[in-house]
């Protein structure tokens, strides 16, 4: 079982058993308080006074979840993957035990996961590694319940950020907001750094074309994924071993997948996916007969023998969006983007929340070397530099992600895909068609998927050696054996 790395010293670390040294800057300003704005005002908590959380939906009720409107995907099936969840855990100690007793399981990936591929099901073997299965509005209920109770850290709710604001320099940041409400006037709020975590809905990059400054480069990318999913108390069999099953979706020939997932006690999360156009209805009726038409039996199963929690939920927002301000001549020193409000990623391949766990530690390192640096040469001008620094290597952390999720997604549409995705979607095919049946070349797909290895891992010389010394399938067994219903 893998467990959380430690964490490894950076310049500026206080001796173990010592107290850390006291903030250097006086306030940061987060804008956006779901998941990837919580994990930053944990990081700024250990750099600034006082950190002040700008969150345009109301407070939610206290105990409870609360299903943010800007946050479609919420009502679908989520994983920490182990890379993810490694991180996590290093900004908040505990949070693996915790989530465990609200009922959130925790097990070795692969031995209690059963996968179907179209050409069978995945070994069902321990990997080394566990996993998290958490609905959304429960993990962020969790994170934003220690994050509030840091002493630093203030959230404002019902405020909408409205505008950007530069100096002359454009260094100095700060924001204009203004509550939802519209009884009040705008507000200006200064700062010495400010974070842009308002994931899919940002409107960062209109601010600063406002502000003076080019507009990046955005690239898309739509798979034309659709999710439907809902909520069912479900009660195994007793014998039932595993707490995760999982259908993918693989281009050309199998637009039609799914996820089921215990995500508390006796609580499961069934998502219904479709590619390539293909939409899961919301409907009683027609979500059912989707489910039938999957070569994965335990998605009908759950639906026959469990009982709803709600309507069914159906999202499209699935589309791949990534601004590159890595790429600007010029990025104001003192403004950080952060996680989907970079690049957003398709949520059915489940990178996002590790990706925004990876680039708010880097915040978190190179807040801690610049804190150094004050410390010792004096703090004036020390943020300047930062924010071009960070967009940088933030997009390098995201590089990977998304050339995995926009191959898998521009293969639905191979008359204008790329040579190299075409070639990349051939390759995953002889990959995961073989997966089924050699157990060390699914131990390499798993691992990448969790991204305790970078996506290289399965085409190294290795790998491809491995790969080719494999006896090849059968014509029938290479393609997809999906009912025809679902084709």
């Amino acid at each position: 079982m893998t467990r959380p790395a430690a964490s490894r010293p950076r310049p500026g670390d206080s001796e173990p058993g010592s107290a850390p040294p006291p903030p250097v800057w006086d306030r940061a300003v987060v804008l956006g308080g779901g998941y990837a704005g919580l994990l930053a005002a944990r990081v700024l908590t250990g750099h600034f006074r006082q950190v002040t959380v700008i969150e345009r939906d109301p407070p939610p009720a206290p105990g409870e979840p609360a299903t943010r409107s800007g946050v479609p995907q919420a009502h679908h099936p989520h994983a920490l993957l182990a890379r993810g969840a490694e991180h996590l855990e290093e900004l908040f100690p505990g949070l693996r035990e915790e989530l465990a007793a609200r009922g959130c399981p925790v097990e070795d990936f692969a031995a209690a996961t059963r996968m179907l591929f179209p050409t069978g099901w995945a070994p069902r073997i321990p990997v080394g590694f566990d996993v998290q299965l958490v609905a959304r509005p429960a993990l962020e209920q969790v994170l934003r319940e220690r994050v509030t109770a840091l002493p630093s850290v203030t959230f404002r709710y019902g405020v909408r950020a409205e505008a950007l604001l530069l100096d002359q320099q454009q260094d100095g940041v700060g924001v204009t907001v203004r509550p939802r409400d519209g009884e009040a006037r705008d507000e200006v709020v200064r700062a010495d750094l400010v974070v842009d975590a308002t994931g899919r809905a940002t409107r960062l990059p209109r601010w600063l074309e406002e502000a003076g400054h080019p507009l990046p480069d955005t690239l898309v990318v739509d798979g034309k994924v659709t999710y439907a999913s809902r909520f069912y108390t479900f009660r195994p069999d007793p014998g039932q071993d595993w707490f995760a099953s999982y259908q993918p979706t693989l281009a050309p020939h199998s637009p039609r997948g799914g996820v089921a997932a215990r995500v508390g006690p006796d609580l499961w999360q069934l998502g219904l996916i479709g590619a390539g156009g293909q939409a899961p209805p919301a409907d009683e009726d027609g979500f059912r007969a989707y489910a039938a038409t999957l070569d994965n039996p335990d998605f009908a199963h759950i639906i026959d023998h469990g009982t709803p929690q709600g309507p069914v939920r159906q999202t499209r927002s699935t589309v791949n969006r990534w601004h590159r301000y890595d790429r600007l001549p010029h990025w104001p020193g003192r403004l950080i983007a952060l996680g989907d409000s970079i690049c957003a990623l398709n949520p059915v391949y489940a990178q996002g929340m590790t990706v925004a766990a990876r680039q708010a530690t880097l915040l978190d390192t190179l807040l801690t070397r610049h804190a150094h640096t004050a410390r010792t040469k004096g703090a004036s001008g020390t943020l300047d530099r930062l924010g071009p620094v960070f967009q940088r290597r933030a997009a390098a952390l995201a590089r990977g992600p998304w050339l995995l999720n926009t191959s898998a997604d521009r293969a639905w549409q191979p008359a204008t895909a790329p040579l190299g995705t075409r070639l990349a979607t051939r390759y995953l095919a002889a990959v995961t068609a073989r997966l089924p049946h050699h157990p060390a070349l699914f131990l390499r797909f798993a691992r990448s998927l969790h991204m305790l290895d970078g996506p290289t891992t399965l085409a190294t010389p290795r790998a491809l050696a491995q790969l080719a010394s494999l006896p090849s399938l059968p014509r029938h067994e290479a393609v997809c054996t999906c009912p025809a219903g679902s084709r």
